[in-house]
């Protein structure tokens, strides 16, 4: 694989490559594959497929990690891949791609006096501008396991400096590693642990292997009784405790993000992911579940619907989770699993422990008399819903869809959750509300341009001063 080229950009300009310049395929070393755990829909071709490799590859070669200076994240091969996935034609690959390109940062050069290798690549952690040479430095590491790159990412995912970087930065070092190993890429496997690197570490202790270790050894002496989540979220909003995070337009302050770590650091040892094969299946049936809820249900009766921005990345991230433990051991797994439900329970502090108002149309399991009951008949509604995703704006929603498929192929019926916590899910209700809610042009670098009414919620859900801002019903 090719390293970044950035010989002919400045600050200012991005990289170019022509529409008709396929070479750029082979200069990024990209290639797309597809995991069996992902989704796939007819409409994926030959051409299709053509055209989605060469447009993550000018991704990889012209742009940036971060779009901006507040290290908010590139989406462009997020939102390609996903909805190539969906058979998204070629002509709306090259739309997305145009699109996305209008907020990108061009790529950055790799330093001339420095060589990141094995033995030094802990000095450079968390350092924006070493992005290139990680990539580099993983493209070197994965083209010399050859076809055992998977146990590369494996290794360097599961070192100790490094794995508490992977559940950062709202999970999209988890998500973008997630989509590497779903198409079979090593170009996108190098940019993502890449760019796990060049996080920060919020969280001194949550994602640590002795905590997990901790947590473990405490449920088999009988310290902690196993809880749901459900009623995990329901403690951590009645117990009283003199932890408390204020009120206020900035959710994530270093001093929230403190106080959030030490209640999930708390109520984590509540739910224990045993390190066998159908332990693990279930719990994860029962986050996925769990979140989807939380997602949908944050909103007070009486308010006009809000998705929330933040809940929407626990969705969308643990759609990956199962294409990811495919290069995982058992132990590996649950570790993740536990790591990706401990984030949720620090972001469910964050926002004041909102409370779920959990309906009937939630949690219905005959989806498609609910679905006629409140957009007509239709042989199968999931089809209008797919239909919608690959045209939206939002470089979200085809990912919260995504993760919508897995839940209902996974646990759309109570058959599916024997031996499992995971609560019954209105899956298509879920995909629908989406759809219908998040219109908005997600094009723009700056969110404030981005119309209200059409977009995500991002706030305190668990506080009346929250919606006292909010519109009725």
């Amino acid at each position: 694989m090719a390293t970044i080229d950035t010989s002919s950009s400045t600050a200012n300009e991005l990289p170019y490559h022509d529409n008709s310049d396929y070479s750029v395929i082979e200069k990024a070393g990209m290639s797309l594959g597809h995991a069996p755990a992902g989704l796939l829909l007819p409409g994926v071709d030959s051409k299709t497929h053509k055209e989605a490799t060469r447009l993550c590859a000018r991704d990889y070669l012209e742009h940036h990690v971060f779009f901006n200076d507040r290290k908010l994240h590139n989406h462009l091969n997020h939102h390609l891949l996903a909805v190539y996935s969906m058979g998204a034609s070629a002509e709306r690959l090259q739309g997305i791609f145009d699109g996305n390109r209008l907020i990108q940062r061009p790529s950055l050069p790799t330093h001339e006096t420095i060589t990141i290798d094995a033995t030094n690549y802990i000095n450079y952690l968390s350092q924006e501008n070493y992005y290139p040479d990680f990539v580099r430095f993983f493209h070197k590491e994965l083209d010399a396991a050859g076809d055992g790159w998977h146990s590369v990412v494996a290794k360097y995912m599961f070192e100790p400096h490094i794995f508490p970087l992977v559940l950062n930065g709202l999970l999209h070092p988890l998500i973008q590693l997630g989509y590497a190993l779903e198409f079979e890429s090593k170009a996108i496997a190098a940019a993502a642990l890449a760019q796990t690197c060049i996080h920060g570490n919020s969280y001194k202790k949550l994602y640590t292997p002795e905590f997990f270790s901790e947590i473990q050894a405490s449920f088999a002496g009988g310290n902690y009784q196993c809880l749901s989540i459900l009623e995990i979220f329901d403690r951590m909003r009645n117990e009283r405790t003199d932890m408390k995070i204020p009120f206020g337009d900035d959710i994530f302050t270093d001093e929230n993000r403190t106080v959030s770590e030490k209640l999930a650091v708390k109520y984590a040892k509540y739910w224990i992911v045993d390190a066998d094969e159908k332990a693990i299946s279930a719990k994860y049936r029962e986050l996925l579940s769990v979140v989807s809820l939380w997602y949908i249900a944050s909103t007070r009766p009486g308010y006009k619907l809000l998705l929330d921005f933040f809940t929407m990345h626990c969705v969308t991230s643990a759609y990956f989770l199962p294409i990811i433990f495919g290069i995982l051991s058992t132990e590996q797994k649950a570790q993740l699993l536990h790591a990706h439900y401990a984030f949720c329970l620090s972001l469910f502090s964050l926002q004041g422990t909102p409370q779920l108002f959990i309906a009937p149309t939630h949690t219905t399991g005959d989806s498609h008399s609910a679905a006629r009951e409140l957009y007509g008949d239709s042989a199968n509604p999931w089809l209008g819903v797919f239909e919608r995703a690959i045209n939206s704006n939002d470089m979200h929603v085809p990912k919260v869809i995504r993760s919508l498929w897995r839940g209902s192929v996974l646990c759309g019926s109570s058959d599916l959750n024997v031996n499992s916590q995971a609560p019954l899910v209105n899956w298509l209700y879920i995909a629908r509300r989406t759809v219908d809610s998040i219109s908005a042009d997600g094009f723009v670098s700056d969110v404030s341009e981005i119309d209200d009414a059409f977009t995500w919620s991002r706030g305190m859900l668990g506080y009346d001063e929250y919606w006292e801002k909010q519109s009725k019903i």
